[in-house]
């Protein structure tokens, strides 16, 4: 088991498969990313509290057919902090511009299937294909309110972000049922992007009007990808999708959990493998 978790910790810190050449740079707006493979491209776009380490599984995979950029979203990993006013999506459009990329498929999963969503209405004629993994949506409000995010909002406010990053990692949301190895790899990666819970603001200009009405103006094809185990509200957002955008198709992962990719990451390659092949 010890050296099933160094294994896994290893694959943080090796941003692709061994042989695998990877090209890193930085966007103007100081967007840090990582490039590997050769083919169509496809942009893999992380959670929140988390960064683009966490698509391991999926970039061994993918790179063997594909042009795989994964990037860490502003304030995670090795990106710029959030100091002025900015948006997500144009922020995955500085991206994209930077590596001189006309169209990509998009594959995201929790705050990153909200941006990519974000992405797809501002700018549809840049999105090949859409993965909305455990989703998050813009304008939708959880009822009841999500109560267990409180001691970590509370232990950040009072100056304790490393207290802070360690309730998150044991908030629900961030569970993980893929065995041992995957849980110390989302704690390591919790624990390594603490200093998201210092910051006292987050300038972060959202999609106007918000994306929940707005559904209909999608137009890529779309897969859905449901863990089994993860939350209502979650799985709320899931109905919402498949019911909004014209053509989605779902997959549902048995046993999965909130982090989908981790939890059984051949599932979860296999369904994205089917879209990107057309099947």
């Amino acid at each position: 088991m010890i050296r099933l978790l160094r294994l896994c910790l290893l694959l943080l810190v090796v941003p692709a498969a061994a042989g695998a050449q990877v090209t890193t740079g930085t966007t103007p707006s100081g967007l840090y990313y990582e490039v590997s493979g050769s083919g169509d491209p496809v942009v893999l776009i992380h959670a929140f509290s988390v960064d683009r380490r966490m698509w391991a599984p999926q970039v061994a995979a993918l790179e063997r057919r594909y042009r795989v950029i994964r990037y860490d979203q502003r304030g995670h990993g090795n990106s710029a902090a959030p100091v002025d006013p900015y948006s997500p999506h144009d922020d995955l459009r500085s991206v994209l511009d930077t590596l001189g990329l006309a169209r990509a498929t998009l594959i995201g999963l929790s705050a990153g299937s909200t941006l990519a969503i974000d992405f797809a209405i501002a700018y549809p004629d840049r999105v090949s294909r859409l993965v909305l993994a455990s989703p998050g949506l813009n304008g939708y409000v959880p009822s009841p309110p999500l109560t267990w995010t409180q001691p970590v909002f509370q232990a950040a406010g009072a100056g304790d972000a490393e207290g802070a990053a360690k309730l998150w990692a044991e908030t629900p949301i961030m569970a993980v049922y893929g065995g041992a190895a995957a849980a110390a790899t989302v704690k390591s990666l919790v624990m390594s992007n603490v200093r998201l819970w210092t910051y006292r603001s987050n300038p972060a200009r959202p999609l106007t009007p918000p994306a929940i009405g707005r559904l209909g103006e999608i137009k890529s094809p779309t897969l859905v990808i449901e863990g089994e185990r993860d939350l209502p509200h979650i799985k709320e957002i899931v109905r919402l999708l498949m019911s909004g955008i014209a053509g989605a198709r779902l997959a549902r992962v048995p046993g999965g959990g909130h982090l989908v990719n981790l939890d059984a990451p051949q599932t979860f390659n296999d369904a994205v493998e089917t879209l990107l092949s057309g099947r």
